[in-house]
């Protein structure tokens, strides 16, 4: 069962790496973005903002997936339990903030968004954690 959850720990690190490369690797606005602001005239200095703000982002999501991996490698694949215990607290704090928050926005203005893919990653992760306490 250990190796099955190490697995799906992977798979999510290589899922949130993915996200942030996504990001940082993004001209803005996004597609969605775009769509909820289509009534405004975004400036120059807006789109800079979103750009610089997709990158910090991409960032953090780069980091996490690494973090993620590297917990898994190193600590899970060793059966430590501080360490299935840190990526779930990790994932649940950023798969929470990255899940609601864009799902309260796609409630506000019917506009889809990016919500689903944070929350199937943060379920996921659950699912590995029950597994490899099992």
């Amino acid at each position: 069962m250990l190796s099955l959850s190490v697995i799906l720990y992977l798979l999510v690190s290589v899922g949130v790496m993915a996200m942030g490369i996504k990001y940082i690797r993004a001209k803005p606005p996004l597609d969605y973005h775009a769509e909820i602001t289509k009534a405004d005239e975004l400036s120059e200095a807006t789109l800079k903002v979103f750009g610089a703000l997709y990158k910090v982002m991409g960032g953090g999501f780069l980091a996490l997936g690494i973090i993620l991996a590297m917990l898994t490698l190193f600590g899970v694949w060793n059966n430590i339990f501080w360490a299935k215990l840190a990526i779930l607290v990790g994932t649940l704090i950023a798969g929470g903030f990255s899940a609601l928050i864009p799902r309260e926005v796609e409630q506000a203005t019917g506009v889809r968004t990016p919500w689903r893919i944070a929350a199937a990653l943060t379920t996921l992760t659950i699912v590995a954690f029950v597994i490899s306490i099992l």
